[in-house]
């Protein structure tokens, strides 16, 4: 009984040894990996434009045709698969998403995936002083893309950009189909006048689903960027995650923008979120996830931003 505390403090060390560690190796193998997955395209891609922006369909229609987008873009793209071998509370790194118990008799014991400059990153290892990497993975093996036109505002259109990938990460000892499964998810929330953008909001995260037992983990990965005439004025990118190690968890990013013209001041706030479930269920906003107003404001100074949160998770009410 005497193990598990030592096990526990063992892992505390060598998860704080290890973050300066991997710091150190991810600018030194960087460039060096054992293996570079770069050269993968996309077994899968699709693409889909729906352009409501005429205002010619009612509210009620058009919410059941965007979810009607969503279901037949998605139908059959998750694919979870259990993990490939057991799961440990152990991350070497900021950025670490998983980290799995290798079988005895290998070199190392540990392998970890790592989210780094958009690619993940495999590490194997044993101890601080005893590591190497093992893979990189850049590209997607599947991907899918629903952009959303909405109904003009004025002189803004708001328009909704979704995006999920699923990566495939090589691990020792596995067949390529038995590879975990990593996917990135995202949505864009962006206000054009004309062809020329305000505002972007892009909420985003990358996904590690235990099937049927929780949201293992989520990396935000979300931004804001004002653009022509505009000020960012408050915003919690990369995004904040909530409900991770339950069933269902998601990420969510907010931001607030101003005209920079003084007096009457056009404010925009958006709020976009991603998430998904242990059973394979992606969320999405099927509604723009933004805000315009007029205020009495001076660029940011003044100006007023309402921030609504994403439909509650299942069973949460």
């Amino acid at each position: 009984m005497s193990s598990l505390p030592n096990w526990r403090v063992g892992a505390a060390v060598v998860t704080m040894v290890l973050a300066l560690a991997m710091a150190i190796v991810l600018i030194i193998y960087g460039t060096n990996p054992i293996s570079i997955y770069n050269s993968l395209t996309s077994t899968y891609s699709f693409s889909v434009i729906a352009n409501f922006s005429n205002g010619n369909i009612n509210q009620t229609m058009m919410q059941e045709m965007i979810k009607n987008t969503f279901s037949s873009a998605l139908r059959g793209f998750i694919t979870l698969a259990k993990p490939p071998y057991p799961i440990i509370n152990v991350k070497p790194f900021e950025n670490t998403l998983v980290t799995f118990q290798l079988p005895n008799g290998y070199e190392y014991k540990y392998a970890s995936i790592i989210v780094h400059e958009g690619g993940l990153y495999v590490y194997l290892w044993n101890n601080a002083n005893d590591y190497k990497l093992y893979a990189v993975v850049r590209r997607p093996m599947a991907s899918v893309k629903v952009e959303i036109i909405y109904p003009r505002e004025g002189n803004f259109t708001p328009v909704g950009i979704f995006k999920i990938e699923k990566f495939m990460v090589p691990l020792p000892g596995l067949s390529s189909a038995n590879d975990p499964e990593v996917y990135f998810e995202q949505y864009s929330a962006v206000w054009y006048i004309g062809g020329a953008v305000a505002a972007n909001t892009t909420a985003a995260g990358w996904f590690f689903i235990n099937p049927g037992v929780s949201v293992e983990s989520i990396i935000d990965d979300g931004n804001a960027q004002p653009g022509f005439g505009y000020a960012l004025c408050t915003t919690n990118a990369p995004g904040t995650n909530y409900g991770v190690g339950s069933i269902a968890a998601q990420t969510q990013t907010d931001a607030g923008y101003a005209f920079y013209d003084c007096g009457i001041t056009v404010v925009l706030s958006n709020w976009p979120w991603v998430g998904m479930d242990a059973y394979g269920h992606v969320y999405y906003p099927t509604s723009f996830p933004g805000a315009k107003s007029v205020e009495a404001a001076c660029i940011c100074a003044g100006a007023s931003f309402y921030f609504e949160l994403p439909p509650p998770l299942p069973g949460e009410g």
